[in-house]
């Protein structure tokens, strides 16, 4: 393993709260993997392979995707990645993916900076604002008609960690700072008190739902690019989104062609072949002329 080919802070972050055993795997994989490859040294490429390996299971590629699916995927993870990277608080997004490992079509994957032993309410709302991203990209680009139930999981996700906000941590002002135990359907608690809890987690979700609609609407160019981006490499990394990110902004500060129009002479009207002329003119700058 040659350390200048390694980011060692990224496999640090990678590995919160792996065992020896998996840190173990982890170089194992890696390692099988760069001699398969006829490599004299493990790269991060290789580490990465293997991170994704033990984490989501080894990679499908005898899976057939159609086109227009890959496209719902695609706009689906760069939706998530677009409301971590926009969101205040959210970890910093690690990378995106659209190779099939497991029974994960695509993954969004973000990392902490160093390592935490608890969440604040702040961070666990985010958490759902992320969650809500792929949705709401679904939506915005496919149409109400066109979601998929590719979000299933995270709605799934979000709506557990909603329902422990309310009723395990305390975070809730309607229901108080108390511990309901929900985890016998519900069979130990009476109506009365389910209602509220419920009620809470749906303003939780509708929230979050609403905060990651904001986020692609207004970076409508960045997902657009982002997914296309997806599209061709299938795994885009921190530093390629960020490149692209870039490249996006630079794009929309360039300054407008300013298009000066043309005055008629008052002391004469102009002719058929000039109306043409014009209109021809016009066009090819890109703007269509309106009778007046």
């Amino acid at each position: 393993m040659k350390a200048d080919d390694v980011d060692l802070m990224t496999i640090a972050r990678c590995t919160t709260g792996f065992s020896s055993a998996h840190l173990e795997k982890l170089v194992n994989v890696a390692a099988l993997r760069a001699a398969k490859n006829g490599a004299k040294a493990v790269s991060m490429h290789d580490l990465e392979f293997a991170w994704d390996k033990i984490l989501l299971g080894s990679e499908r590629k005898s899976t057939v995707v159609s086109k227009e699916s890959r496209k719902i995927i695609a706009f689906h993870e760069i939706g998530h990645a677009l409301v971590a990277i926009h969101v205040d608080g959210a970890l910093p997004v690690h990378k995106a993916t659209i190779v099939i490992h497991g029974t994960a079509l695509g993954l969004m994957s973000q990392l902490p900076n160093l390592d935490q032993t608890s969440s604040s309410r702040k961070q666990m709302l985010v958490r759902l604002d992320v969650c809500m991203g792929g949705r709401v990209a679904e939506e915005l680009i496919f149409g109400e008609n066109g979601v998929t139930s590719g979000a299933s999981s995270n709605i799934f996700r979000a709506t557990i960690l909603a329902r422990e906000m309310v009723a395990k941590y305390g975070m809730s002002t309607e229901v108080g700072p108390v511990i309901h135990h929900y985890y016998d359907q519900w069979r130990g608690m009476s109506s009365e008190t389910r209602l509220p809890i419920e009620k809470e987690v749906k303003n939780l979700l509708e929230r979050a739902y609403n905060n990651a609609k904001a986020n692609p609407t207004t970076h409508e160019k960045e997902l657009h690019a982002l997914a296309n981006a997806l599209l061709e490499h299938q795994t885009l990394t921190r530093s390629q989104i960020k490149d692209i990110l870039a490249k996006v902004k630079s794009q929309q500060q360039q300054p407008q062609p300013h298009v000066v129009e043309a005055r008629r002479s008052s002391q004469s009207e102009p002719t058929v072949d000039s109306a043409i002329a014009a209109t021809t003119v016009a066009k090819a700058q890109g703007v269509d002329p309106v009778e007046s």
